[in-house]
């Protein structure tokens, strides 16, 4: 490969235009070999650095083959999982440096964590962030337990004692996330500023929840009885799967997206319904479903712990980013339409995030206290 072939890849790269191949070896190569000592480079450093890494993977590049790439995307996302911060290739308007100098904001802000609220049948609150691990509700029947990592598990130990539809809510502040498990062994995790409201025990032939905002489920396959998701204009019909719901109120759409089994989307007078299979997804707008295929780690990315942002609107990235530092967003019209990409751990700080963001020139940062104001 010629060294205008490289630069050229590399420029694609910067302007989102690269296949999701290209796109995924890009980053492979390039974490394996400098994310843990990033440093300006002159045009003849990166070049010859790019071309080292090209030669030592020659022999793999030669096996072109469906598998391989796939094996090269799943590398790829591991190591943004455990490296420090994702650097991206970045040439600079003569193309002669490998990094631009982005100006890091004097206001920083803590990612959020495992923080959530768990409210009982009786009006009771419990604050999960400050409980100690262990057994915080022991009634008949039923045992509740918050183990470490910001997990909380429900166990029936008498069925007999629970004869009534007893409904519990677990919510999630502004910069938080929590697991749940629930008494039937689904497994659910909810996004910030997010809340489910579900029974303590699950009477009859429906298992029935209740969410706002965003979460991923795993649902459990209890013969006979169908799992339901009801949203604020929507409900879905689970028959043993794992998807994930963005149903946050102040956004315009409700997103389904489905990794593993099927399910059935409806509108809540049952007027409308679309079944989805995996690497779908339907988007839910004024009156009926778009469904589309799409990049199903990159939707679950939050769930992973990762921001992953790939050509999304810098509006829809910025309220992501709101969401989990708990920071007020504002966006200049002028970026309407604009879109933008980048890939860093969601434990990073707020101005980490930023940094990379502005990697891609088409976004710069103005802090004002707690409030960030994206500009072209």
């Amino acid at each position: 490969m010629k060294n205008s072939e490289i630069k050229e890849l590399l420029k694609r790269y910067q302007h989102h235009q690269c296949t999701a191949a290209e796109k995924a070896l890009i980053e492979t190569w390039y974490l394996r070999y400098n994310v843990q000592n990033p440093k300006s480079l002159s045009e003849d450093e990166y070049t010859a650095d790019i071309i080292k890494i090209w030669n030592t993977l020659d022999a793999t590049r030669s096996y072109k083959t469906i598998g391989l790439w796939k094996r090269i995307a799943v590398a790829a996302l591991l190591v943004l999982s455990l490296s420090t911060s994702l650097y991206f290739f970045v040439l600079n308007k003569q193309g002669s440096s490998l990094y631009t100098k982005i100006k890091v904001p004097r206001y920083d802000a803590a990612p959020g964590g495992n923080k959530a609220t768990l409210t009982l049948q009786d009006g009771t609150k419990i604050n999960l962030t400050n409980v100690a691990d262990g057994d915080i509700v022991n009634q008949a029947g039923l045992e509740i337990v918050k183990t470490t990592n910001g997990h909380l598990h429900y166990t029936v130990i008498a069925d007999k004692f629970i004869h009534k539809e007893a409904y519990n809510t677990l919510e999630t502040p502004i910069g938080g996330q929590y697991q749940l498990t629930l008494p039937d062994g689904s497994n659910v995790w909810l996004d910030a500023g997010s809340s489910l409201k579900y029974p303590i025990k699950f009477i009859g032939n429906e298992r029935r929840v209740e969410l706002t905002g965003q979460a991923y489920f795993e649902i459990a396959k209890v013969k006979n009885k169908s799992f339901k998701v009801i949203s604020q204009r929507q409900q879905i019909e689970v028959f043993g799967t794992h998807f994930n719901v963005n149903a946050y109120t102040d956004e315009p759409e409700t997103i389904t997206t489905l990794l593993e089994g099927s399910v059935k989307v409806s509108l809540k007078d049952n007027s409308t319904s679309e079944m989805l299979i995996p690497g779908q997804q339907a988007i839910l707008k004024t009156s009926g479903f778009t469904i589309s295929n799409v990049d199903v780690q990159e939707v679950i990315a939050w769930k992973n712990g990762i921001f992953l942002f790939s050509n999304e609107e810098v509006k829809s990235v910025l309220n992501k980013i709101a969401k989990w530092y708990n920071v007020e967003v504002e966006c200049d019209e002028r970026l309407d339409g604009i879109k933008i990409g980048g890939n860093i751990s969601r434990t990073k700080k707020l101005s980490e995030v930023l940094k990379v963001l502005q990697l891609t020139k088409d976004v710069q940062f103005k802090i004002e206290g707690r409030r960030i104001i994206a500009m072209p």
